[in-house]
């Protein structure tokens, strides 16, 4: 094998193991980015919750102290405001919950999705090496001429047999 072959052979592999390498650098890192994004998600939300929970305790309280104040404590009215805010508290909640998990949900499919370039360029950087030495190869094979019959003919019999010479 010629010198350039060699080293045309080796830069691919070299290269090759190159793009292997940064790409899976390039995984590993979206991975760490997807793991504190969602670190930075959970600490959000466990914060927006409790803001909620507190805005509904004070929402509570004032209903509470105006019903009392107007001597309807205990009435329909308080109860049906003390529900439609507890209602509104888990609806609030459920909502976080829902966002939180679309967030999980998509930070996944961006670690699929470079899990799986890794894979392609590993992929592509192994079907370059291949083609380097495929090409390489295929530069030293000889043209050989060959009937139907599989009988070698010169150049000289075939242009002959068409009428060229």
């Amino acid at each position: 094998m010629p010198a350039y072959a060699i080293a045309a052979t080796i830069a691919a592999v070299v290269s090759a193991g190159a793009t292997i390498y940064g790409s899976k650098q390039a995984a590993d890192a979206q991975e760490e980015q997807n793991e504190i994004q969602n670190a930075q998600q959970q600490i959000n939300d466990v914060s927006s919750a409790r803001r909620k929970v507190k805005e509904a305790r004070v929402a509570r309280a004032r209903l509470m102290q105006s019903s009392e104040a107007m001597g309807t404590s205990g009435s329909s009215g308080e109860s049906g405001g003390l529900s439609s805010l507890n209602t509104q508290l888990s609806g609030n909640l459920a909502t976080m919950t829902g966002q939180a998990n679309t967030a999980n949900a998509l930070s996944a499919v961006r670690q699929d999705l470079a899990d799986s370039q890794l894979i392609t360029n590993s992929i592509g950087a192994v079907a370059g090496v291949a083609q380097s030495i495929f090409t390489q190869k295929a530069a030293k094979v000889k043209e050989v001429d060959v009937d139907i019959f599989d009988t070698p003919k010169s150049s000289d019999q075939r242009n002959k047999g068409f009428g060229i010479i």
